[in-house]
């Protein structure tokens, strides 16, 4: 690892390469060289405002057990809103984890072996994201014109993935982010001169936090059925859910009225059932993780070549400033995404080319002991989409998904592009509970092989 300074690190801003037009250097300059880990992968900054000083923070991990070229690309996102993308990294898909000494250790089913896989610290202020003080993100169409501007730079500093099938993803408020952000990349490839040079294969949410205002009202249902609460205290769960939401909706002070909806919700159910985190039935306390520590080391600081500041793993401000926009769901974007027929006239490498979008496969996957995002939260979405394939869902049976062990892994439905999955014994972080059938299922979704058969 090269010798570090004094001075505070000061972040790699690879946007500046672009300007300068010395892309050929940027693997050079990126490339991540961490003590004890021999693994590729290449980190820095993408400025998506120049104006506001927006710089995007991303670590990304080539494929290491196939040719990456061969290999689809995946975008992973963590939620909250305010949840740091390096907890994906190193808590649920990536390659290695930190113990409690602080030292790295081998992830047993990492996506990094047959994915390319790429983390960012999502919206600016999260994480290692950084803007000028003041320019907080308030709503969804600004993070996704963000992410927009970040991957449009990113295929050209790294060119020899564009030809990579895409794929956007991520967890629980990041299903907000990933159908907005496939929505804009569509609504960009409709127009008659899209600079877009990748392909958008399909997306995938795990415990998707979809329409927060339409889920929050399942609680009491879900916690009487649960065993939980009483039938009376379920009432009383829900009038208090019914009065924050219309509060919410009138209130001229937003950060206040969702202070009251977090409070009536996740507050009160946390002190009436003894449970620390609703992450999972299984369970009552929240997951023990180290790696925040250790992001927060300096020689690690630099060698990730992010700037000198304190990570925490959850901006705990970004919900207050995105307080208008958390109970806005992106119900009309998701049925627009499986309905999407087009053909589209796309520019890559400067030869004009036809390609053929046929709906982009979407997968929703649900942690089948999951409290925060339960199944019927999901369920109860889906049916009130009013897609073509309503009816041809609803007729359909779940079928068993026996993964390659032999061991039942969940329940699928199948309709159209859409696959819906139910991880057992998962809660909300899916791919942390069940590491093993999360990645065998990801093979099967962007290798478009059934789980029926």
């Amino acid at each position: 690892m090269e010798s570090i300074n004094s001075k505070p690190t000061e972040p790699l801003l690879l946007s500046l390469f672009l300007k300068s037009r010395k892309v050929k250097e940027v693997e050079r300059e990126s490339r991540v060289q961490l003590d004890g880990v021999n693994i590729e992968s290449y980190s820095g900054y993408i400025t998506v405002d120049e104006r506001l000083d927006k710089n995007l923070f991303f670590w990304f991990f080539p494929a290491a057990k196939i040719e990456p070229k061969d290999a689809p690309l995946v975008l992973y996102l963590n939620g909250g809103p305010g949840y740091s993308s390096l907890v994906g990294l190193f808590a649920e898909i990536g390659p290695f984890t930190v113990d409690k000494d602080l030292n790295i250790q081998m992830a047993d089913f990492p996506w990094t072996d047959t994915f390319n896989v790429l983390f960012v610290d999502n919206p600016v202020f999260v994480g290692f994201s950084y803007a000028k003080p003041g320019h907080e993100p308030k709503d969804m169409n600004t993070i996704s014109d963000d992410l927009y501007s970040f991957l449009m730079q990113f295929f050209k500093l790294y060119p020899k993935y564009e030809g990579c099938d895409f794929y956007i993803g991520g967890q629980s408020y990041a299903g907000k982010y990933v159908v907005s952000l496939a929505s804009k990349i569509h609504s960009q490839l409709e127009g008659q001169d899209s600079e877009i040079s990748f392909t958008l294969k399909g997306i995938y949410i795990f415990s998707g936090f979809l329409e927060p205002f339409q889920m929050l009202q399942s609680y009491p249902h879900l916690l009487l059925s649960l065993g939980m609460i009483s039938q009376t205290r379920a009432q009383r769960l829900g009038e208090a859910i019914t009065c924050g939401i219309h509060k919410h909706g009138m209130q001229d002070n937003q950060e206040e009225a969702t202070k009251d909806i977090l409070e009536a919700v996740f507050t009160q159910i946390q002190n009436i059932t003894g449970f620390e985190t609703l992450n999972c039935a299984l369970y009552t306390k929240d997951y023990d993780w180290h790696f925040e520590k250790y992001l927060n080391k300096p020689e690690v600081q630099h060698a990730i070549h992010a700037r000198a500041s304190e990570f925490s793993m959850n901006s705990l401000g970004t919900i207050m400033h995105m307080a208008e926009d958390f109970g806005k769901g992106v119900s009309s974007e998701l049925k627009s995404l499986l309905e999407h027929y087009k053909f589209f006239v796309n520019n890559v490498r400067k030869v004009s080319i036809i390609k053929a979008l046929v709906c982009p496969q979407v997968l929703l996957v649900s942690g089948q002991m999951d409290i925060l995002v339960s199944v019927p939260m999901i369920e109860n979405f889906l049916h009130s989409l009013n897609w073509s394939g309503e009816s041809q869902y609803l007729a359909a049976d779940k079928v068993v998904w026996k993964a390659a062990d032999r061991e039942v892994a969940g329940y699928v439905t199948e309709v159209k592009n859409l696959t819906r999955v139910v991880v057992r014994n998962a809660g909300h972080r899916i791919a942390f509970d069940q590491p093993k059938w999360t990645l065998e299922m990801m093979t099967k979704f962007v290798n478009d092989q059934s789980f029926v058969h």
